[in-house]
């Protein structure tokens, strides 16, 4: 049975025991129709002001810190994010399936999480005082920037626990605001170094940390203070923690593989064709992957909603997301395709002319990620996370394979291709996965059909009326009557 949701903006609202009536019941999923919505546009917006205040923060290191001083900061924070992603053991992936389920209290949940972080910090500075005596504070940074290692993990580690705290209660406009508070943060300080000429490695890295520690502070506000218990340093529900670790896990893996399956190319780029071409493909990855902002928004909303569900509904609901986020991102695409040459150009300058051809022949693939994302959240929410974790593999191996081959045979070209083609893979893999869980048709979870169009028509023609009444209506009073039938249509 699915618990009550301690912040009051879950899924817990649109549970059962609110219909009474097919009235009701068409009350309500129009209700969670429009929660649904509302929340995947909250997401998507935010995500363009996060991902708009990263690509700022690069902007501002890449410029001060120079292609050397950039790189060995690069390697910081990849180093830390990793890490962090092995030290949090899967629990965050863990809070999110067992909010959403209803299985476990927020409170327990939360202890575990407040347990694990506390033993993964020991950890953390116990190894890195280790190394240190070793083989010197030398890991990419050096000196007093090495014993940020100490700060940053733990810091990071956080991050992931509270904001999934926040996640699996489906409270995204919480979730939202931490994520910008922590790119804003980190953007303000980094030019406040920069204008002054005072911006170097070291501060780099520390203004990344310092960053994710302002955000942790915010999250644990809004997660609630007062939830923390002393006792939850030393000791925790060792059940409920283990399976959050167990289920948790299976997905984490697959999150580190996906990391590597995103940054492995580049790497190769810049081993068998230039740095120059590293740029090139930097370039095309960045902005195929605006694309993902879509499915990325769907996805982040889902997955909690998708928990929260019986089976039946869950698997009315999700064939019907997914081919509606495979044709917005095969429009995107479209669109993108049409307008890179200029925006390439015009932004990046003419030197990345080249970016042009890996970006068209990634689309394939980054089209094939964005439906894989939605199912992904199926299969995630039925409790086989592990078929995700499986496909992420497949797309490492054939992106590992193929990279060794077309790389070296066409360049930068061949690393995009290789993406493409195990982007697909993947995606072949989680469609089968999905029809053996789900045992729907795939053209239905693939294909538009009669009904999305006349929704797409019945929306379109609530938009044209309501634009007509406002240029017609002279004063407050009459919209509000003229508008209740729209509340039909």
């Amino acid at each position: 049975m699915q618990q009550p949701d301690v912040s009051g903006e879950g899924p817990a609202s649109s549970g059962p025991d609110l219909i009474a009536s097919p009235a009701g019941l068409g009350a309500t999923r129009a209700s969670a129709e429009y929660r649904f919505l509302f929340n995947v546009n909250l997401v998507f917006i935010s995500q363009i002001a996060i991902y708009g205040l990263a690509f700022g923060l690069r902007v501002v290191f890449a410029r001060a810190l120079g292609d050397s001083g950039f790189g060995t900061y690069s390697l910081f924070f990849i180093t830390v994010i990793v890490s962090g992603g092995v030290a949090n053991l899967g629990v965050g992936l863990g809070n999110i399936y067992f909010l959403g389920k209803g299985d476990y209290s927020y409170d327990v949940l939360f202890s575990g999480s407040i347990f694990v972080w506390g033993v993964t910090s020991l950890v953390t500075w116990l190894v890195l005082a280790a190394y240190a005596a070793l083989f010197g504070p030398q890991l990419f940074v050096s000196g007093s920037a090495y014993w940020l290692y100490a700060a940053a993990l733990p810091a990071v580690v956080a991050y992931v626990l509270l904001t999934s705290l926040l996640h699996g209660s489906s409270r995204f406009f919480a979730l939202s605001s931490v994520a910008v508070v922590q790119g804003g943060a980190a953007l303000l300080a980094a030019t406040a170094f920069a204008a002054l000429s005072h911006l170097t490695v070291s501060r780099g890295a520390l203004v990344w940390t310092g960053s994710f520690v302002v955000a942790d502070l915010v999250a644990l506000l809004l997660v609630g203070v007062r939830r923390i218990r002393v006792s939850a340093f030393v000791q925790a529900d060792s059940g409920v923690l283990l399976k959050q670790i167990r289920y948790g896990a299976q997905g984490q893996v697959a999150n580190l593989a996906q990391l590597f399956n995103y940054r492995l190319d580049q790497f190769l780029v810049a081993a068998f064709v230039s740095r120059a071409g590293v740029g090139h493909y930097t370039v095309a990855v960045g902005l195929a992957e605006s694309v993902w902002w879509i499915s990325s928004a769907v996805a982040l909303v889902l997955l909690p909603r998708l928990t929260s569900l019986e089976r039946e509904q869950a698997d009315e609901v999700t064939p019907v997301i997914s081919r509606n986020t495979v044709a917005v991102s095969i429009l995107a695409a479209l669109v993108l395709i049409a307008v890179a040459w200029p925006v390439i150009r015009i932004v990046f300058g003419r030197e990345y002319d080249a970016a042009l051809l890996p970006f068209i022949l990634l689309m394939p693939g980054i089209i094939a990620a964005s439906g894989m994302r939605v199912l992904a959240s199926y299969l995630f929410s039925r409790g086989r996370v592990i078929y995700n974790t499986y496909a992420t593999f497949i797309a490492l191996g054939v992106t590992l394979a193929l990279d060794l081959v077309l790389i070296r045979w066409l360049g930068v070209p061949g690393a995009a291709i290789a993406s493409s083609i195990a982007y697909t893979a993947s995606f072949l893999a989680i469609l089968f996965w999905y029809r053996s869980v789900s045992g729907g048709s795939l053209v239905e979870a693939l294909l538009v059909q009669r009904d999305d169009i006349d929704l797409y028509a019945g929306f379109a023609r609530r938009l044209l009326r309501r634009q007509n009444m406002r240029r017609s209506t002279p004063g407050p009073a009459e919209p509000f009557a003229e508008d209740q039938p729209d509340k039909d249509g």
